[in-house]
């Protein structure tokens, strides 16, 4: 916890000290673009396509381990092993089917995101663009959201979202 609060300090100061150095090398008209992570990923529409594979995967493992149970009333321990083991290897086809298109959804909504905000930040002539906070563990079951940004630059979130809300 300690170690992790220090390294966010650091990160932290090492942003301040490249800000200040950056500001008298850089011309006046440098602008900053501001953008919240989290708000980008919810507003992509594969967002709850992948909600929608994430509770179908868990619908169908329940539905199968429920079906187990019903088949295995009266039987052995062997036998019941054996019949896991048979509706184990029917599954797995099916869960490797279902994880993968999740990570495919995952991994166009992150290239989809990234390529906006590329976008946004190109034809608003943006020099950097920075998220507008951080998830910070706090415990091992917490986390909170702390800012990167105190003051200054432009939010570009709700121009990033019409722009992701524009690509096929």
């Amino acid at each position: 916890m300690k170690k992790q609060l220090f390294i966010i300090g650091l990160l932290v100061m090492m942003s301040l000290f490249l800000f200040e150095n950056l500001s008298w090398a850089a011309p006046a008209s440098q602008n900053i673009g501001l953008i919240d992570v989290e708000k980008l990923f919810n507003a992509h529409p594969n967002t709850q396509k992948i909600i929608d594979l994430e509770k179908q995967f868990v619908e169908e493992k329940q539905k199968r381990q429920q079906e187990l149970n019903e088949k295995g009333k009266g039987k052995t321990r062997e036998e019941v092993r054996e019949l896991e083991d048979q509706m184990n290897k029917e599954w797995a086809p099916i869960g490797e089917d279902l994880l993968k298109q999740r990570q495919e959804l995952i991994n166009k909504r992150y290239n989809d995101v990234i390529a906006a905000i590329k976008a946004v930040a190109e034809s608003m002539k943006l020099t950097l663009v920075i998220r507008t906070q951080v998830r910070v563990p706090v415990s091992q079951n917490e986390a909170v959201d702390m800012p990167v940004v105190l003051y200054g630059g432009t939010d570009i979130t709700n121009e990033v979202i019409e722009k992701i809300k524009t690509m096929k």
